[in-house]
Protein backbone atom coordinates (compact mmCIF):
# COMPACT_ATOMS: atom_id res chain seq x y z
CA UNK A 1 0.00 0.00 0.00
CA UNK A 2 2.81 2.34 1.10
CA UNK A 3 4.69 2.00 -2.21
CA UNK A 4 1.32 2.58 -4.30
CA UNK A 5 1.15 5.95 -2.53
CA UNK A 6 4.49 7.00 -3.38
CA UNK A 7 3.12 6.46 -7.09
CA UNK A 8 0.84 9.48 -6.47
CA UNK A 9 0.40 13.03 -7.08
CA UNK A 10 1.79 14.83 -4.38
CA UNK A 11 -1.66 16.44 -3.70
CA UNK A 12 -2.90 12.96 -3.08
CA UNK A 13 0.34 11.46 -1.30
CA UNK A 14 -0.94 14.37 1.17
CA UNK A 15 -4.29 13.48 2.07
CA UNK A 16 -3.32 9.55 1.80
CA UNK A 17 -0.51 10.51 4.76
CA UNK A 18 -2.73 12.42 6.48
CA UNK A 19 -5.33 10.35 6.47
CA UNK A 20 -3.59 7.47 7.25
CA UNK A 21 -1.05 8.53 10.21
CA UNK A 22 -4.19 7.51 12.67
CA UNK A 23 -6.86 9.56 15.27
CA UNK A 24 -6.18 12.76 16.54
CA UNK A 25 -3.67 12.81 19.68
CA UNK A 26 -3.62 15.38 22.64
CA UNK A 27 -1.15 17.96 22.37
CA UNK A 28 2.73 16.85 23.54
CA UNK A 29 3.74 17.50 26.71
CA UNK A 30 7.00 18.76 25.47
CA UNK A 31 7.80 19.87 22.17
CA UNK A 32 10.70 18.88 21.03
CA UNK A 33 10.56 19.59 17.56
CA UNK A 34 7.95 22.57 15.62
CA UNK A 35 7.19 22.73 11.82
CA UNK A 36 6.03 25.77 10.00
CA UNK A 37 4.09 24.75 7.33
CA UNK A 38 3.31 26.93 4.16
CA UNK A 39 3.64 28.01 0.52
CA UNK A 40 3.75 31.58 0.70
CA UNK A 41 5.01 34.49 -1.82
CA UNK A 42 8.37 36.16 -0.77
CA UNK A 43 6.92 38.83 1.14
CA UNK A 44 4.57 36.85 3.22
CA UNK A 45 7.59 34.29 4.29
CA UNK A 46 9.67 37.04 5.35
CA UNK A 47 6.38 38.14 7.48
CA UNK A 48 6.80 34.92 9.43
CA UNK A 49 10.33 36.26 10.87
CA UNK A 50 8.60 37.82 14.46
CA UNK A 51 6.97 34.38 14.65
CA UNK A 52 9.95 31.87 14.05
CA UNK A 53 11.85 34.60 17.03
CA UNK A 54 9.01 33.93 19.41
CA UNK A 55 8.74 30.00 18.62
CA UNK A 56 12.48 30.37 19.36
CA UNK A 57 12.23 32.12 22.67
CA UNK A 58 9.98 29.66 23.70
CA UNK A 59 11.09 26.47 22.94
CA UNK A 60 14.88 27.27 22.93
CA UNK A 61 16.07 23.79 22.61
CA UNK A 62 13.76 22.28 19.88
CA UNK A 63 14.12 21.67 16.11
CA UNK A 64 12.37 24.41 14.20
CA UNK A 65 11.83 23.21 10.57
CA UNK A 66 10.08 25.46 8.03
CA UNK A 67 8.59 24.54 4.42
CA UNK A 68 9.88 27.14 1.76
CA UNK A 69 9.76 28.00 -1.68
CA UNK A 70 13.05 26.92 -3.27
CA UNK A 71 14.00 29.93 -5.02
CA UNK A 72 13.43 31.87 -1.14
CA UNK A 73 16.39 28.79 0.24
CA UNK A 74 19.02 30.95 -0.29
CA UNK A 75 17.83 33.78 1.89
CA UNK A 76 17.82 30.82 5.29
CA UNK A 77 20.90 29.58 4.31
CA UNK A 78 22.54 31.13 7.47
CA UNK A 79 19.66 29.38 9.46
CA UNK A 80 18.17 32.23 11.07
CA UNK A 81 17.13 31.09 14.55
CA UNK A 82 18.25 27.52 13.96
CA UNK A 83 15.66 26.88 11.44
CA UNK A 84 15.92 24.48 9.23
CA UNK A 85 14.24 24.96 5.72
CA UNK A 86 12.34 22.20 3.12
CA UNK A 87 12.57 22.67 0.10
CA UNK A 88 8.93 22.84 -1.11
CA UNK A 89 7.18 22.80 -4.13
CA UNK A 90 3.55 21.29 -4.69
CA UNK A 91 4.35 20.14 -7.69
CA UNK A 92 7.87 17.81 -6.59
CA UNK A 93 6.62 14.81 -5.86
CA UNK A 94 9.54 14.42 -3.63
CA UNK A 95 8.80 17.76 -1.69
CA UNK A 96 6.80 15.34 1.08
CA UNK A 97 9.41 12.84 1.33
CA UNK A 98 12.00 15.34 2.27
CA UNK A 99 9.75 16.72 4.93
CA UNK A 100 8.94 13.67 6.48
CA UNK A 101 12.46 12.55 6.64
CA UNK A 102 12.57 14.96 9.39
CA UNK A 103 9.53 14.01 11.32
CA UNK A 104 7.46 13.58 13.36
CA UNK A 105 6.82 16.67 14.58
CA UNK A 106 5.30 17.54 18.21
CA UNK A 107 3.67 20.51 17.13
CA UNK A 108 2.90 22.12 13.46
CA UNK A 109 2.14 26.11 13.25
CA UNK A 110 0.32 26.86 9.68
CA UNK A 111 0.28 30.84 9.57
CA UNK A 112 -1.67 31.05 6.42
CA UNK A 113 -4.15 29.30 4.92
CA UNK A 114 -5.68 26.57 7.06
CA UNK A 115 -5.59 23.89 3.91
CA UNK A 116 -1.52 23.25 4.51
CA UNK A 117 -2.83 21.32 8.13
CA UNK A 118 -3.03 18.67 6.08
CA UNK A 119 0.40 18.59 4.49
CA UNK A 120 1.18 19.31 8.41
CA UNK A 121 -0.35 16.12 9.50
CA UNK A 122 1.20 14.05 7.00
CA UNK A 123 4.27 14.99 7.79
CA UNK A 124 3.80 13.67 10.98
CA UNK A 125 2.57 16.73 13.22
CA UNK A 126 0.95 15.56 16.49
CA UNK A 127 -0.39 18.85 16.97
CA UNK A 128 -1.80 21.53 14.00
CA UNK A 129 -2.59 25.16 15.27
CA UNK A 130 -3.62 27.87 12.67
CA UNK A 131 -6.09 30.18 12.56
CA UNK A 132 -9.86 29.04 11.81
CA UNK A 133 -11.02 30.06 8.38
CA UNK A 134 -11.32 28.04 4.99
CA UNK A 135 -13.57 25.51 3.92
CA UNK A 136 -14.45 22.76 6.95
CA UNK A 137 -12.24 20.19 4.91
CA UNK A 138 -9.04 22.46 5.23
CA UNK A 139 -9.96 23.57 8.78
CA UNK A 140 -10.80 19.99 10.31
CA UNK A 141 -7.06 19.47 9.13
CA UNK A 142 -6.52 21.60 12.63
CA UNK A 143 -6.14 20.54 16.16
CA UNK A 144 -6.22 23.49 17.54
CA UNK A 145 -8.30 26.19 15.16
CA UNK A 146 -7.64 29.98 17.35
CA UNK A 147 -10.13 32.89 15.77
CA UNK A 148 -8.13 35.45 14.21
CA UNK A 149 -8.09 39.63 15.54
CA UNK A 150 -11.34 40.99 15.72
CA UNK A 151 -9.37 44.45 15.57
CA UNK A 152 -7.08 45.59 13.23
CA UNK A 153 -3.69 43.73 13.87
CA UNK A 154 -0.23 43.72 11.51
CA UNK A 155 -0.05 40.20 9.55
CA UNK A 156 3.21 39.72 11.25
CA UNK A 157 2.07 40.51 14.62
CA UNK A 158 -1.07 37.41 13.95
CA UNK A 159 1.65 35.39 12.61
CA UNK A 160 3.68 35.73 15.89
CA UNK A 161 0.78 35.16 18.06
CA UNK A 162 0.62 31.52 16.90
CA UNK A 163 3.11 30.79 19.01
CA UNK A 164 1.90 32.58 22.05
CA UNK A 165 0.21 35.82 22.66
CA UNK A 166 3.09 36.48 25.67
CA UNK A 167 5.77 38.22 23.85
CA UNK A 168 9.23 37.81 24.74
CA UNK A 169 11.01 40.78 27.02
CA UNK A 170 12.86 43.16 24.58
CA UNK A 171 11.35 41.19 21.62
CA UNK A 172 13.28 42.52 18.71
CA UNK A 173 14.76 41.61 15.47
CA UNK A 174 18.87 41.63 15.95
CA UNK A 175 21.24 41.21 12.95
CA UNK A 176 22.77 38.71 14.69
CA UNK A 177 20.21 36.26 14.88
CA UNK A 178 20.13 36.38 10.78
CA UNK A 179 23.41 35.42 9.27
CA UNK A 180 23.74 36.74 5.78
CA UNK A 181 23.87 34.78 2.99
CA UNK A 182 27.23 34.12 0.67
CA UNK A 183 28.90 36.70 -1.33
CA UNK A 184 26.38 37.27 -4.74
CA UNK A 185 27.28 37.70 -7.59
CA UNK A 186 28.23 41.22 -7.60
CA UNK A 187 30.00 43.94 -5.38
CA UNK A 188 27.93 46.47 -4.41
CA UNK A 189 29.05 50.61 -4.88
CA UNK A 190 30.96 52.09 -2.21
CA UNK A 191 29.72 55.11 -2.34
CA UNK A 192 25.97 56.16 -0.48
CA UNK A 193 23.42 54.92 -2.64
CA UNK A 194 19.54 54.36 -3.04
CA UNK A 195 17.86 51.37 -4.81
CA UNK A 196 14.75 52.33 -6.20
CA UNK A 197 12.67 49.03 -6.83
CA UNK A 198 9.72 49.53 -9.00
CA UNK A 199 8.24 45.91 -10.02
CA UNK A 200 5.68 43.84 -8.38
CA UNK A 201 3.93 41.16 -8.50
CA UNK A 202 0.35 43.12 -9.97
CA UNK A 203 0.90 46.31 -12.46
CA UNK A 204 -1.78 47.78 -10.35
CA UNK A 205 0.97 48.54 -7.97
CA UNK A 206 2.95 50.04 -10.18
CA UNK A 207 3.81 54.02 -9.71
CA UNK A 208 4.44 55.92 -13.17
CA UNK A 209 7.85 56.26 -14.26
CA UNK A 210 7.53 60.23 -14.28
CA UNK A 211 7.13 60.17 -10.97
CA UNK A 212 10.23 58.02 -10.08
CA UNK A 213 11.96 59.90 -12.37
CA UNK A 214 11.47 62.65 -10.71
CA UNK A 215 12.31 61.54 -6.79
CA UNK A 216 15.40 59.75 -8.36
CA UNK A 217 16.22 63.31 -9.35
CA UNK A 218 15.91 64.10 -6.22
CA UNK A 219 17.96 62.01 -4.64
CA UNK A 220 20.65 62.50 -6.39
CA UNK A 221 20.77 66.13 -6.19
CA UNK A 222 21.23 65.05 -2.14
CA UNK A 223 24.36 63.21 -3.30
CA UNK A 224 23.18 59.59 -3.36
CA UNK A 225 24.41 57.66 -6.19
CA UNK A 226 20.92 55.78 -7.84
CA UNK A 227 20.09 51.88 -8.32
CA UNK A 228 17.20 50.98 -9.95
CA UNK A 229 15.69 47.31 -9.60
CA UNK A 230 13.12 45.13 -10.54
CA UNK A 231 12.63 41.56 -11.29
CA UNK A 232 12.98 39.66 -14.09
CA UNK A 233 10.62 40.20 -17.29
CA UNK A 234 10.27 43.76 -15.56
CA UNK A 235 13.41 45.99 -17.14
CA UNK A 236 11.09 47.96 -19.24
CA UNK A 237 10.11 49.67 -16.06
CA UNK A 238 13.53 50.93 -15.59
CA UNK A 239 14.02 51.83 -19.37
CA UNK A 240 11.34 54.18 -18.70
CA UNK A 241 12.25 55.74 -15.85
CA UNK A 242 15.92 56.07 -17.13
CA UNK A 243 16.04 56.14 -20.85
CA UNK A 244 18.89 58.12 -21.04
CA UNK A 245 20.74 55.50 -19.04
CA UNK A 246 21.66 57.94 -16.59
CA UNK A 247 21.43 55.76 -13.65
CA UNK A 248 22.80 52.18 -12.55
CA UNK A 249 20.63 49.52 -13.81
CA UNK A 250 19.85 45.93 -12.11
CA UNK A 251 16.52 45.26 -13.33
CA UNK A 252 15.76 41.54 -13.63
CA UNK A 253 19.51 41.45 -13.54
CA UNK A 254 19.71 40.11 -9.28
CA UNK A 255 18.91 36.90 -7.18
CA UNK A 256 17.68 37.20 -3.60
CA UNK A 257 21.18 36.52 -2.41
CA UNK A 258 22.62 39.54 -4.43
CA UNK A 259 19.52 41.72 -3.42
CA UNK A 260 20.19 41.23 0.39
CA UNK A 261 23.98 42.45 0.01
CA UNK A 262 22.45 45.40 -2.17
CA UNK A 263 20.14 46.52 0.69
CA UNK A 264 22.62 45.83 3.50
CA UNK A 265 24.72 48.46 2.32
CA UNK A 266 22.18 51.31 0.93
CA UNK A 267 21.41 54.35 2.51
CA UNK A 268 17.87 54.14 1.60
CA UNK A 269 14.94 51.92 -0.04
CA UNK A 270 12.09 53.09 -2.16
CA UNK A 271 9.95 50.38 -3.37
CA UNK A 272 6.22 49.67 -3.50
CA UNK A 273 4.59 46.91 -1.72
CA UNK A 274 6.20 43.94 -2.49
CA UNK A 275 8.36 41.30 -1.04
CA UNK A 276 11.81 43.38 -1.59
CA UNK A 277 10.22 45.86 0.93
CA UNK A 278 9.89 42.89 3.28
CA UNK A 279 14.00 41.61 3.12
CA UNK A 280 14.59 45.21 3.57
CA UNK A 281 13.48 45.31 7.39
CA UNK A 282 15.14 41.80 7.53
CA UNK A 283 18.95 43.80 6.05
CA UNK A 284 17.93 46.52 8.56
CA UNK A 285 17.63 49.14 5.16
CA UNK A 286 15.40 52.47 5.86
CA UNK A 287 12.74 52.21 3.59
CA UNK A 288 9.75 53.97 2.32
CA UNK A 289 7.28 52.13 1.19
CA UNK A 290 4.14 52.52 -1.44
CA UNK A 291 1.13 50.79 -1.05
CA UNK A 292 -1.55 51.24 -3.74
CA UNK A 293 -4.27 48.36 -3.71
CA UNK A 294 -2.79 46.90 -0.47
CA UNK A 295 -3.70 48.43 3.02
CA UNK A 296 -0.55 49.30 4.67
CA UNK A 297 -1.34 49.20 8.11
CA UNK A 298 -1.43 45.62 7.84
CA UNK A 299 2.11 45.87 7.47
CA UNK A 300 3.50 48.12 10.00
CA UNK A 301 4.92 50.07 10.92
CA UNK A 302 5.66 46.89 14.08
CA UNK A 303 8.13 46.92 17.38
CA UNK A 304 9.61 44.14 16.27
CA UNK A 305 11.26 45.84 13.68
CA UNK A 306 11.34 48.90 15.31
CA UNK A 307 14.75 49.76 15.41
CA UNK A 308 14.81 50.62 11.41
CA UNK A 309 13.58 53.80 10.20
CA UNK A 310 10.44 52.89 7.90
CA UNK A 311 7.77 55.17 6.44
CA UNK A 312 4.36 53.99 4.37
CA UNK A 313 3.35 56.31 1.83
CA UNK A 314 -0.65 55.57 0.82
CA UNK A 315 -3.75 57.48 -0.26
CA UNK A 316 -6.72 56.70 2.30
CA UNK A 317 -9.16 58.23 -0.42
CA UNK A 318 -10.10 54.92 -2.42
CA UNK A 319 -13.16 53.55 -1.72
CA UNK A 320 -12.18 50.46 -3.71
CA UNK A 321 -10.25 48.77 -1.37
CA UNK A 322 -12.83 47.49 -0.11
CA UNK A 323 -12.16 43.64 0.05
CA UNK A 324 -12.35 42.18 3.73
CA UNK A 325 -10.79 38.58 2.71
CA UNK A 326 -7.14 37.62 3.36
CA UNK A 327 -5.97 34.25 3.71
CA UNK A 328 -9.45 32.47 3.43
CA UNK A 329 -10.33 34.72 6.48
CA UNK A 330 -12.67 37.73 7.06
CA UNK A 331 -12.66 40.70 8.88
CA UNK A 332 -14.16 44.03 8.16
CA UNK A 333 -10.92 45.91 9.34
CA UNK A 334 -9.26 44.45 6.43
CA UNK A 335 -9.25 46.97 3.40
CA UNK A 336 -7.65 45.68 1.25
CA UNK A 337 -7.82 44.94 -3.23
CA UNK A 338 -7.02 41.99 -4.97
CA UNK A 339 -8.53 42.45 -7.94
CA UNK A 340 -6.74 41.93 -11.58
CA UNK A 341 -5.73 44.86 -13.61
CA UNK A 342 -8.62 43.47 -15.72
CA UNK A 343 -10.99 44.03 -13.39
CA UNK A 344 -9.79 47.40 -12.19
CA UNK A 345 -12.47 50.39 -13.03
CA UNK A 346 -10.44 52.78 -11.87
CA UNK A 347 -6.78 52.93 -14.00
CA UNK A 348 -4.99 52.23 -10.75
CA UNK A 349 -5.68 55.11 -9.21
CA UNK A 350 -4.79 54.29 -5.21
CA UNK A 351 -0.97 53.70 -7.50
CA UNK A 352 -1.00 56.43 -9.79
CA UNK A 353 -2.31 58.82 -7.53
CA UNK A 354 0.18 58.25 -4.93
CA UNK A 355 1.69 62.03 -5.16
CA UNK A 356 5.79 62.84 -5.35
CA UNK A 357 5.67 65.54 -3.28
CA UNK A 358 4.35 62.73 -0.27
CA UNK A 359 7.12 60.62 -1.06
CA UNK A 360 9.69 63.27 -1.20
CA UNK A 361 8.01 64.34 2.46
CA UNK A 362 8.39 60.15 3.74
CA UNK A 363 11.91 60.08 2.18
CA UNK A 364 13.06 63.03 4.47
CA UNK A 365 12.06 61.45 7.34
CA UNK A 366 13.99 58.51 7.03
CA UNK A 367 16.60 59.58 5.99
CA UNK A 368 16.86 62.27 9.22
CA UNK A 369 16.69 59.21 11.46
CA UNK A 370 19.70 57.42 12.33
CA UNK A 371 20.82 54.34 9.92
CA UNK A 372 20.60 51.18 11.80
Amino acid sequence: MARRASRLPLRARIAWHALTRGGRRPPAEEVHRILVAHNLLLGDTLMLTPLLARLRHHYPDARLVMTCPPAFAPLYEGRPYGLETVPFDPRDRHSLTRLRVLGPFDLAVVPAESRHGWLARAAGAQWVRGYAGGGWYYRASLDEALPAPDHLTTLPDMMAALAGNERAEGERFDPKDWPPPGPGRFTPPDIPYAVLHLGAGSPLKYWPAASWREVAAALARQGLHIILSAGPGQEGLAHAVDPEGRFQNFAGRLDLRDMWHLLTAARLLVSVDTGIAHLARVTRTPSVVLFGPGQAALYGPIEFYAATPYQAVTRADIPCRDETVLFERSRPWIQTCVRSPEDCAFAARCSTGISQENVLDAIAAVLAKKPP
